[in-house]
Formats: C-alpha cells, sequence, structure tokens
C-alpha cells in the first residue's frame, strides 16, 4: 500500500511538473509572438526631433489653424488670401481675394467657380502649400517611407537631412519625394529640397528640383512657425541656389471653426484628380 501511494505521488509530481514546463514554454511562446508581431514604430530620431522642436504635441492639441497667405513665382501670384486648415490635415479651406473659395472636405475637393474646376492647378493649390505649412506635423503619416540620416553641406555648415518618399498611392502624386534639412542646433525644419510631378513625368520633375527654405520665425500660442519662404533651385552638390519665388505669412491663430467652416459652397463644383 505504502508503495502504491510513493508511486502515485510521483506521478502527480511528475504530470505537475510537466504542466508546469508546458505553461512556462507556453508562456514563452507567446511573449516571442508578442515580440515579433509587435509593428516598429514610423516615428525615428531624426523626424522625432524636429515634431519636437515644432511642438506637435502642442499644435495637434488645437482643432484648426487658419493664416493670410500669399505666394508668388517671378510676377506670377499663385494664390493671396486666407487658408484654413484642420491641424490634422484632414480639412482644408481657401479663400482667395476675388472671391475664390476651394474646399477639402476630407474626401473630395470642391470649387465655387467653374474657371478653379476644370483647372488642374486647383487641386495642386489646396494639397501644396497647406503640406508645406503642416510639414513638421505630416513626417510621420501612414504611408512615409525614410531612408537613413545623411549630412549634407551649404555655406560652410552642415546639415542633418532625410529623403521623405511615400508608398504607391498617398496623395495625388505619390512619386514625388523630399529632402528634409533641420537645424543642427535647434532641430527646427530648416528647408526641404523636393520634386513637382505633378502634370509631368518623373524624369523632367527630378531633372529640376526646387527647394523651399523657411525663414523668420514666429511663435503663436507656444507653436514656431515660418513667416517667410523663400523657394530655389537646388541640388545635392550645391544645396540650394537661385531664388525663384517667395511666400509670405501672417496673421497666423489657433481657431475653432464654424459647424459650415469646410461645408461645400453652394453651387460648387467637383474638382477632379488628374491622372
Amino acid at each position: 500500500m505504502k508503495k502504491i501511494i510513493i508511486t502515485l505521488a510521483f506521478t502527480v509530481a511528475f504530470t505537475a511538473c510537466k504542466e508546469s514546463d508546458k505553461i512556462a514554454e507556453t508562456k514563452a511562446n507567446t511573449e516571442t509572438e508578442k515580440v515579433e508581431t509587435v509593428e516598429k514604430p514610423s516615428a525615428n530620431t531624426f523626424t522625432r526631433s524636429i515634431e519636437n522642436a515644432h511642438q506637435k504635441v502642442t499644435f495637434l492639441k488645437n482643432d484648426a489653424v487658419s493664416y493670410d497667405f500669399k505666394v508668388s513665382f517671378g510676377d506670377n501670384t499663385l494664390f493671396d488670401g486666407k487658408i484654413t486648415q484642420k491641424t490634422d490635415g484632414t480639412m482644408i479651406r481657401m479663400d482667395d481675394k476675388d472671391n475664390g473659395v476651394i474646399i477639402f472636405d476630407g474626401n473630395k475637393v470642391y470649387a465655387n467657380s467653374a474657371d478653379m474646376a476644370s483647372n488642374p492647378m486647383t487641386r495642386f493649390h489646396i494639397f501644396t502649400w497647406t503640406y508645406f505649412f503642416a510639414m513638421p506635423y505630416k513626417l510621420n503619416d501612414p504611408g512615409t517611407i525614410w531612408t537613413d540620416e545623411e549630412m549634407l553641406s551649404f555655406a560652410n555648415t552642415k546639415y542633418p537631412t532625410s529623403k521623405l518618399t511615400f508608398k504607391e498611392g498617398i496623395g495625388d502624386t505619390s512619386e514625388d519625394w523630399y529632402i528634409v534639412y533641420k537645424d543642427p542646433k535647434t532641430n527646427v525644419l530648416d528647408g526641404v529640397a523636393y520634386i513637382v510631378s505633378f502634370g509631368k513625368e518623373l524624369e523632367e520633375a527630378e531633372a529640376a528640383p526646387h527647394f523651399a527654405k523657411y525663414n523668420d520665425l514666429t511663435v503663436v500660442d507656444g507653436v514656431p512657425f515660418a513667416t517667410n519662404w523663400t523657394f530655389h533651385n537646388w541640388n545635392k552638390e550645391d544645396g540650394f541656389t537661385d531664388q525663384i519665388g517667395e511666400a509670405q505669412l501672417s496673421n497666423i491663430e489657433f481657431i475653432t471653426p464654424s459647424e459650415y467652416t469646410f461645408y461645400r459652397p453652394a453651387n460648387a463644383l467637383e474638382v477632379p484628380m488628374v491622372k
């Protein structure tokens, strides 16, 4: 009888030990699976430093921002008026000084005149200038792809840079790319080299890259904004060269938009995407 009890006790102990091993093994496998399935964060040290310098958290706590904006290339004024945009980029409104209105309601683009609705540059305007304005907060949007950091020189200063490209299908022109320069001391966005593939072949666009230089920082409610942008020709060896355009921003303020701010204007026409 004693022998049976001892044998039974050993069997129970052995079984418990095996179950314990199985539990431990299952737990270990589960932890391994967790590690393997966790997605890597899209942000990197380069982009995170720019976001922090531009107070991204504070910027996004606000619902929307508005500013007066004028941009010209040579003697040609491309836009002169007021821009209002949600801080997360989901909705945009542009009111020019000739009472023209362009709206992006989060899904489609509309214009309140047939001329603007049929003009392929209308979509370019509403997405390009607002993207340049919000770039410090768009660096880790879905679909962004970054290269390793590279030091590039201009005027005896070495700038930390990284190239931004996009997954296919992102935006109207996913073939566009940007080389982002940050200030080596403050980490603020100093400028971006870029191509415009809108309305042209990629090879043609890459043959004439441009550069947007951010100047004259002003702080609004704790958030720094560049109030002057100059546009230049650019190449990787020399950096930005002769100036070809300029933009001025003023009256920047965070606002709470009304329920009608981003509504489609009465009798507005849809602005189709050019393919």
